[in-house]
């Protein structure tokens, strides 16, 4: 008892301590008792009437928010309990006002922690990423946001305490930022990475599943980090690219194609007349513009283009409605077969590259005068 009295002494001060009386310090501390043995119950009240509105809802984000503000919540029915045993204290006013900062302070400290602890529950949004971007990207904003959003929250909390305390916070965030410039001046490249992420995410550039072509590689994209992106080649490895580098270059997303190119020659053999190469010509424009898996509204071609070495060229150019790479293959497959039978059914071959060699026939006459002359 006497190490109580002299632990009082020193919080409260000696002339504070003179004028306490025993009923006084009683109902302070039974005031604080009650507080301490019934905060557990008011608390329960108050989240299971909000556990069961929440129980109606569709979304567990609520639930999570409720779990959440249950600590918070019973720290303030302690700083209720601190407060109502402290005003039974016929205290001094300078004990007085140090009670009431730290009664501030803890206020200040239960808000913040409740904030802080509603971060989590809060960045539900970015699970709707997933789907677009992949789970890497979607995770990755989530981590970063709940990390920067935490640090932050505990910083600005740290430095409305040391305000009410009457603190220079000045000469403090004057160092702080120092202390930040070395560390961003490190981490340039990890920064200018995390900005890449960002800007891949914001303009769209492409998502997960997609056919991208860079000057570094080719091939789908596996996931989209705020770091990195990894991309599967045609080969089928992964290549790791960082960020900064696919915004600073040009990138070609073939998925984004609202319809697929074809171009390709036809060579007729020389052989080929006139009636034969316009027949050809109009089968293959009615052939095209009646496939249901060519893109009419596109421009579509299909002329004789120019008199080769070895064949007569028609110049075929066209778009296909699929653009995914497998089945636009399956459509250019069957494209050809059918060119191929239309042009044999005007019994015209397609040409080959060849030399023709024309050997001229000599009479009896030249041949004899050759031999004179030898």
């Amino acid at each position: 008892m006497e190490s109580f009295i002299e632990n009082l002494r020193i919080i409260i001060g000696e002339s504070s301590l003179n004028t306490l009386s025993l009923q006084n310090v009683g109902y302070a501390v039974g005031i604080l008792f009650l507080f301490l043995i019934f905060r557990k119950f008011f608390s329960s009240c108050i989240i299971n009437v909000l556990k069961k509105i929440t129980e109606k809802t569709k979304t567990e984000v609520d639930d999570k928010i409720v779990q959440s503000i249950e600590e918070p919540l019973r720290f303030f029915f302690l700083i209720i309990g601190l407060f109502a045993a402290i005003t039974y204290l016929p205290l001094e006013q300078e004990t007085n006002q140090f009670l009431d900062s730290a009664i501030k302070t803890l206020i200040t400290v239960n808000i913040f922690w409740l904030i802080y602890k509603l971060i989590e529950p809060l960045s539900f949004g970015f699970k709707r990423l997933s789907k677009a971007f992949g789970s890497s990207l979607a995770d990755d904003l989530e981590h970063f946001f709940v990390r920067s959003t935490k640090i932050i929250i505990f910083f600005l909390g740290t430095m409305t305490i040391l305000q009410q305390w009457g603190i220079n916070i000045i000469a403090f965030v004057g160092g702080l930022g120092l202390a930040g410039a070395a560390v961003a001046l490190a981490a340039k490249d990890t920064v200018s990475n995390l900005f890449g992420g960002l800007t891949i995410f914001a303009d769209k550039t492409f998502k997960k599943g997609d056919r991208i072509e860079t000057d570094f590689c080719e091939g789908f994209v596996e996931s989209v980090g705020l770091r990195a992106t990894k991309i599967r080649s045609l080969s089928r490895a992964i290549i790791t690219i960082p960020n900064a580098k696919l915004t600073d270059t040009a990138v070609i997303n073939w998925s984004q194609m609202t319809s697929r190119r074809v171009k390709m020659v036809l060579g007729l053999e020389y052989r080929t007349t006139s009636m034969q190469l316009r027949k050809i010509v109009k089968k293959l424009r009615t052939y095209l513009s009646g496939h249901k898996k060519i893109n009419n509204k596109e421009l579509q071609g299909v002329h004789l283009v120019n008199f080769g070495d070895s064949s007569i060229d028609i110049d075929l150019h066209y778009f296909t409605e699929p653009t995914d790479y497998l089945e636009w293959r399956n459509v250019v497959h069957q494209n050809m077969l059918d060119f191929k039978s239309i042009v044999e059914s005007e019994n015209v071959s397609f040409a080959f590259p060849s030399v023709s060699m024309y050997v001229e026939k000599m009479n009896e006459e030249n041949i004899k005068l050759g031999r004179k002359k030898s």
